[in-house]
Order: structure tokens, then sequence, then C-alpha cells
């Protein structure tokens, strides 16, 4: 027996040490997969970033914001899947394929590509001392107002460039001057004064785009106190005269548009006016209307209030334009007691109907806008201003809606405090517009979203309207948009 239990003793051990030793290729096994996925994760977030840097360099908030629109999910997400702990500018650091020079973010071996005409800069900063400066104040002077060198844009020592340039000389030693040139004869022709916004040339002479008080002071010009108030009454007016006319049973009245949400600019100046009517049949609407439309504006041509005021009927809403800038749309709608009763109509009536129940959801755009930091609509309104400095093609013209939400979500993407900030990662994220896949959960789930649409690129969805894509490609193209907003600089 005792044979037998020194037997049984010895085989226990054996088999413990064999789980054991199970365990610990168990345990080694799952660490080595969790390495593997983490290596695959790594792999692939290297691949996905080059891709973004591939044409042009980056900062690292605009590289961030950009993998966030592409991928549908922040940068910081990925380096946690992928096991990794630093934060961006880290992670592209300890990265042999990506360089980063003035804080902008490239492939290795390859200059960073930027939207900078270097003799024009060079030009401003000799200007502004006199004509001259020793070579490396300016080029120190460069590096202060663009974040990158002289050397790495040009590719070449700054006196050998200044030596090959026929836009500047050399004077003595290590002193740069500009070459005096033939002043061209000029003819000067008189005009009438203009009520037109001032043009970039004159408000914005001298400026660069990241002079953060040239932003400000171009939003005072285009939008001070005095504009905001003095188009709030003009739309109240507005209000009046048409209730006091209108044969209608109406209920209220939304104010929507620029002016309703408050980023309106001097000479573009919109908004919509929605009369939420009682006893106003919510199905049908595409065949009642039109014959409502026509009522109420030969009603409204009968208005003492509106003489000399054209109103022209389109489409779904009745459009005039009062004091020579300030256009207006009225709409008509069924009175619905809230958002979910507004979006489970639509469901019903089937979501090829939504265009007509956008009027109904005006009042949460409305709010949805309205809501945002002052520093949010300062940058809605400085790209309306750069929008109308730029001319379009039919079809190609971004609407107040989209430039709205491109600011927004660039805001709460990257937070950037100052506008010049905001601007340049709007531009960025303007680039590549026909990768835009953004979507909001403020109003809706985003299961909620109409199937169809998550297939659609651009795809920039309404906040309060799962059914409309607000950049649809059937109703605006972007090509421009994308090329006016790589190759132009903010203020030329």
């Amino acid at each position: 027996s005792l044979g037998a239990f020194r037997a049984i003793s010895k085989l226990s051990e054996l088999s413990s040490r064999q789980l054991s030793t199970q365990f610990q290729d168990c345990s080694q096994t799952r660490d080595s997969d969790s390495m593997c996925t983490q290596n695959v994760e790594v792999t692939k977030l290297v691949e996905d970033l080059s891709q973004l840097v591939k044409d042009r360099s980056l900062t690292s908030d605009e590289l961030g914001l950009m993998y966030a629109f592409k991928h549908g999910s922040s940068v910081n997400e990925a380096l946690r899947r992928a096991g990794v702990e630093e934060k961006l500018e880290g992670f592209v650091s300890g990265q042999k394929v990506f360089s980063k020079v003035g804080g902008r973010i490239g492939l290795a071996g390859e200059v960073p590509s930027r939207d900078v005409d270097v003799v024009r800069e060079v030009t401003k900063i000799l200007e502004a001392n006199g004509g001259q400066m020793g070579v490396a104040s300016l080029c120190s002077r460069f590096i202060q107002m663009h974040e990158e060198s002289l050397s790495s844009m040009t590719g070449k020592r700054p006196a050998e460039y200044f030596e090959e340039s026929d836009d500047f000389r050399l004077i003595g030693r290590g002193v740069v001057g500009l070459v005096a040139k033939p002043k061209r004869e000029s003819a000067v022709e008189e005009t009438e004064p203009s009520t037109k916004p001032a043009s970039k040339v004159a408000v914005l002479a001298g400026c660069t785009d990241r002079d953060e008080e040239a932003y400000l002071a171009l939003h005072e010009k285009i939008a001070g106190r005095s504009f905001g108030s003095g188009v709030a009454r003009c739309l109240q007016s507005i209000v009046k005269a048409v209730s006091e006319v209108c044969f209608l049973n109406v209920h209220s009245v939304i104010r929507g548009g620029s002016i309703g949400r408050g980023t309106a600019i001097t000479g573009c100046e919109s908004a919509e006016l929605i009369f939420m009517v009682e006893g106003l049949p919510r199905q049908g609407q595409e065949k009642w209307v039109r014959p409502l439309l026509k009522s109420v504006k030969a009603v409204l041509s009968l208005s003492d209030s509106l003489k000399g005021v054209e109103v022209e009927l389109r489409d779904e809403s009745l459009h005039m334009v009062v004091q020579d800038c300030v256009s207006i749309n009225m709409k008509f709608s069924p009175v619905f007691e809230g958002h979910s009763e507004t979006l489970a109509e639509i469901e019903k009536q089937g979501p090829c109907s939504q265009k007509l129940f956008v009027g109904a959801l005006e009042r949460e755009m409305t709010q949805f806008v309205s809501k945002q930091r002052g520093q949010v609509k300062t940058t809605m309104r400085l790209l309306k201003w750069w929008r109308e400095e730029q001319e379009w093609s039919v079809m190609c013209r971004p609407s107040d809606e989209v430039l709205d939400l491109v600011a927004i979500y660039v805001w709460q993407r990257t937070n950037p405090v100052e506008q010049w900030k905001a601007v340049a990662n709007c531009m960025t994220l303007m680039c590549r517009f026909d990768e835009v896949r953004i979507v909001w959960t403020n109003y809706y789930r985003k299961d909620a979203i109409w199937k169809p649409l998550l297939a659609q690129r651009p795809l920039l969805m309404s906040p309060v309207n799962p059914y409309k894509n607000v950049a649809a490609p059937t109703e605006f193209d972007c090509s421009e948009l994308m090329a006016k907003a790589a190759s132009t600089h903010f203020f030329w």
C-alpha cells in the first residue's frame, strides 16, 4: 500500500506540473494573440494616417480631424485599440514612415507641401522692415509666421535661394533686400459709391492667414452689433405686416435662416419665416401648398405695408427681398406638437415626402445653430464671407447650412480657440469634402437614419432630420468647394 501511495503522489505531482505548463502556455498564447492584434491595429493605423498625408502635410489637429470624419471615430480611440498610450504627435514621431517639419506631419523623405507663396511672404517681411534686413533675422521672422523654415519650403539654403531669385538680392554679407522694379502706369477709374461689403484687398491689405486680429477686425465689419439688431427689427416688421393681412389662423411663426439663427453677414442676409397654421391637413401637402401660396401672394399684394415689395411664387414658398438685400422665404406648415410627431409623420408618408416637412423642423434646426458658442458663430460668418468672395457654378455654391455644420463639427472635434486655426481646419475638411461622413445624435439615434443615405458621399446629415443629407450629391456638387478650399488663401 505504501508503494501505491507513492505512485499516486508522483502521478498527482506530474499532473499538477502538466496543468501548470498548459496554463502558462495558454496565458502566453493569449498574450501573443493580444500583441498580434495590437500590431495589426498599429499597422492599419499607420496606413490610414499615411493615406491622409499622402498629398499634403497636415498639422496634428488637421490630421485628427481628417481621420475622424473619414473613419467615423476619433484617432484617440484608434490609438487605444492599438494599445498605444501616447498622443497622436508622440505616436507619429515614433514611426519612421512620417516626418514632422514646422509643426506639420508628412511622409518621410518628402518636403511637406504648403499653400504658401514664399516670394509674397518674404516680400511682406522685407517691406515691413524698410526693404532690407539680415538673412538670419528674416528667416527667424519667417518661422514665427509659418511655423516652418524657409529652407524646408524652398528645399534650398536661404543664401542660395536669394541668390537665384529674381525678386531679391544679397547686399554685402548676410543682408537681403528687394529688387527695385519699374512702376507700371495705372488707369484710375471713378465709380459710384457702393453699399457692398468692402473687398478683401480694401479691408485686409497686408494681412496673413495667421493674423488673428485681422479675422476679428473683418468679423466686426461684416457682423457688428448694430447690424444684428437692424436685421432683427426688419424681420419683425415683415412678420407683423404679413400677420395683419393674412386670412389664416396662424398658431405661431418660426424665424429661421441666417437671421433667425444669428449668423447673417452684411450683404448676405436671409431668413425663413415658417407660419404654423391651425387646420391645415398633414396629408396631401403637394396638392394644397401651391394654391395656398397663390392666395397669400394675392392678399399680400394689397397690403400698404408691403408696397413696392415684389413677392415671387416658388415651388414650396413665397420669396421677397426687402431693403435691397434681405432675402426672405415664407412657408406655411400644419401644426405639430413636437419634433418626434413631425418625424413620425415623415415616416408614415415615406422619406421622399420629407421636403414638405422641412418648415416644421426649422425650429429645432434654428435652436441647434443658435445655441452654439459665440466663437463658433464667428467662424460661420467668416466662412460665409469667404464664400461670397468666390465665383460659383450652378449647384456648386455651398449653402448656409453646409457651412454652419462644417464650423460646428470642426469646433466640436478640435476646439481651436483662435479663429485663424478654426478657419484653417474648416478649409482642410472642405479640401476633401467628397469623403465627408458626419452624423449627429442630438435629436435622433444613429440607427434612425434612413439607410440609403448611409451609402452617400459626401454625407453631412441634418442634425434634426434623419431623412436629409444636407450635402446630397443630387443637390450639391462639392468639386468647386474642394478646389477653392485647397487653392485659395482666406484673405486672397
